[in-house]
């Protein structure tokens, strides 16, 4: 083979070798991806019950607070998403700004409910 045909051939494996890297940082996480959701909720069906999310919260009262403290537009509320199954619930939090939501997915990354979080941009 020519050194030319050798050249492109490494050319091609740094290539494919930078997009699975890349692909499997996105995928792990360790690589922000634009629109991503950092705290995915399950789906409506697989929620658990408003009760075990009231008593959830009402365990992590100081969590709760810690989040609200975040800033003035930060809030936690227990909420029904799926209006036909009222009785399934998760925790949400509402922010107004980036460095809300940043701060917020901070906490969050060390602490938990301990049930499904959503979070909204208001």
């Amino acid at each position: 083979m020519t050194k030319k045909r050798w050249w492109g051939i490494g050319v091609a494996i740094v290539l494919v070798g930078g997009l699975l890297v890349a692909g499997g940082g996105i995928g792990l996480s360790l690589i922000p991806f634009p629109g991503k959701q950092d705290v995915a909720r399950p789906e409506c069906g697989k929620l658990p019950s408003r009760s075990e999310v009231r008593e959830a919260l009402s365990q992590h009262r100081d969590l709760a607070a810690r989040l609200e403290r975040v800033g003035k537009g930060v809030s936690v509320k227990v909420e029904a998403p799926c209006g036909d199954q009222a009785d399934e619930a998760l925790i949400r939090i509402v922010y107004h700004t980036k460095e809300e939501r940043d701060a917020v997915s901070s906490i969050l990354a060390d602490h938990s409910f301990g049930v499904p979080v959503e979070l909204i941009e208001r």
